[in-house]
């Protein structure tokens, strides 16, 4: 019998000790071949044009070319390879931003090789690997508008933390198809997605107002909720944040904040962020 085609995979993380263990990890599995490491997302497009590779395992902080930059470029290629995204980080718009770039698997370091090897087996055969944790986070992130109600429920159920098994059984249809469905809603918002996807669209605006009156909350209230003060229900802050996610607004990284961009006029004091 023919020996199986070795499943080229280039990592890319800018720290060597990282890059090391990975490379005789992977090396131990007979059916993978580490076809190169770098330290960059330069490097990284530079040596798949040199010599093609299957999987890309990209780390998603480097410096220079952040790994959601190199992630957009590489699917630019003529013949893109498969690219999971392997990180520390976990936030729900890293989450997002990469699935929508196209990210074809998002997989913390702290996964087992066992379930890396799963991961980069799922993206060979065409499927997007999302561990249930990650595919929970991404769903409360995820706009709703142009979704079917069934879709709208395959969402609700993701995000209740509910298994495999009971999604199937509420939704009547086999467990096989549930991430079938799932894989298929993000297509759908990938396909829809804009090519920068900082915002929602590149030309929208909001004022604070517009947030409270789509939310149904005072501004007083949405100040409160993007800070993360006061007191407020949960009710209260999925509704803001619903707004929020909708147009696509990118938290800030160091407070509970918005990077928003928006009309402010100059005798409305009391708008804050």
């Amino acid at each position: 019998m023919a020996k199986s085609k070795e499943i080229r995979v280039l990592i890319v993380d800018d720290h060597p000790v990282v890059r090391a263990g990975l490379s005789s990890m992977l090396s131990s599995f007979p059916e993978l071949a580490v076809a190169g490491s770098v330290a960059g997302g330069a490097a990284a497009l530079a040596a798949i044009q040199i010599s093609p590779v299957d999987v890309v395992l990209l780390d998603l902080r480097m410096p220079e070319m952040s790994g959601l930059e190199t992630l957009r470029a590489v699917k630019k290629l003529d013949a893109p390879p498969k690219v999971i995204i392997l990180t520390t980080f976990e936030t729900d718009e890293d989450i997002y931003q990469t699935i929508l770039a196209g990210a074809d698997g998002y997989l913390l370091k702290v996964s087992s090789d066992e379930e890396m090897l799963e991961a980069i087996h799922s993206a060979m055969d065409g499927q997007r690997y999302l561990p249930p944790y990650i595919a929970s986070r991404f769903v409360e992130c995820t706009p709703r508008a142009g979704l079917s109600a069934s879709d709208i429920q395959l969402l609700d159920l993701l995000a209740s933390g509910a298994n495999d098994g009971e999604i199937a059984e509420r939704l009547h249809i086999k467990r096989k198809t549930v991430w079938e469905r799932f894989d298929g809603i993000l297509e759908q918002l990938i396909d829809e997605a804009p090519s920068d996807m900082t915002h929602h669209s590149s030309g929208a605006k909001i004022t604070i107002e517009e947030v409270a009156r789509k939310a149904g909350v005072s501004i007083s209230t949405v100040s409160r909720v993007l800070h993360n003060k006061g007191n407020h229900t949960d009710e209260t802050r999925t509704a803001v944040m619903r707004v929020v996610r909708e147009y696509g607004f990118e938290l800030n990284r160091t407070a509970a904040s918005l990077a928003m961009r928006r009309t402010r006029p100059a005798n409305e004091s009391d708008v804050r962020t």
